[in-house]
């Protein structure tokens, strides 16, 4: 099986271009796995399905495409974790919650987003904490529309003026060894950092995922399976 990964596209009406070219990508590209994986911040931001569903009309009715001929799984990110059922049903995929473990001949692959294991920012994970939680999730949702809205983009505005600081939002360590053991992996797939690199782990090795970046067509990739070996390569045939 050939199992294709990606995350971090930010796709969003501010950046028509990447919308093109993720278009482009369910047609053609993504063809070329037996399943599909996106690892969380597909979107923007998402402010419930009531709302999103029209936002992203096109891009949903391209990956409801995709998904009528190969399997689509989503992992809700940092962004867009609020991704719901009706989604998951008009954009023809399969909606998990994180993390995800797959079996790969003897090996056990841990996928996540990766936000969580930036345990650093400690700031971000206060607020990763309360927001994952049910009934926020139940009352943010019911919320006014012009509400979620505003809010969302008052949070991205605050977010590009007032950056974390470099060294607080990679991912540490320890979170990922207590992941790998927590869950017996072997192998770590996620994204979330945009710092894309292979890393060779005390308990195993780790995939950070590329995102994908307006004007630059060769920046977004994937994680390609080949039996049980993985690498990266990117559109242009670049490697890293």
């Amino acid at each position: 099986m050939r199992r294709l990964f990606l995350s971090d596209l930010h796709l969003g009406p501010d950046h028509p271009a990447l919308s093109r070219a993720f278009i482009r990508w369910c047609s053609g590209p993504a063809w070329d796995a037996d399943e599909i994986w996106i690892l969380g911040d597909l979107f923007e931001f998402w402010v419930g399905d009531d709302v999103g569903l029209d936002i992203y009309a096109r891009e949903i009715a391209a990956l409801a495409d995709l998904g009528q001929h190969r399997p689509v799984h989503f992992l809700g990110g940092n962004r867009d974790f609020l991704c719901g059922k009706d989604f998951a049903q008009r954009a023809a995929l399969t909606l998990h919650r994180e993390p995800v473990l797959l079996q790969e001949g003897g090996e056990r692959l841990l996928l996540l987003h990766g936000d969580e294991l930036c345990t650093d920012d400690e700031d971000y994970q206060r607020y990763r904490r309360i927001v994952h939680q049910r009934w926020v999730q139940w009352l943010f949702v019911h919320a006014p529309k012009p509400w979620r809205l505003s809010l969302a983009s008052t949070l991205r505005q605050r977010s590009q003026r007032r950056p974390a600081p470099m060294d607080i939002t990679d991912v540490t360590r320890s979170a990922v060894d207590t992941a790998l053991r927590r869950h017996q992996a072997q192998i770590m797939i996620h994204g979330h950092t945009h710092r894309p690199a292979r890393h060779e782990e005390s308990r195993g090795t780790r995939y950070v995922l590329p995102d994908w970046r307006p004007g630059l067509s060769s920046s977004f990739g994937w994680l390609e399976q080949n039996g049980a070996q993985f690498g990266f390569r990117t559109l242009s045939g670049q490697s890293f």
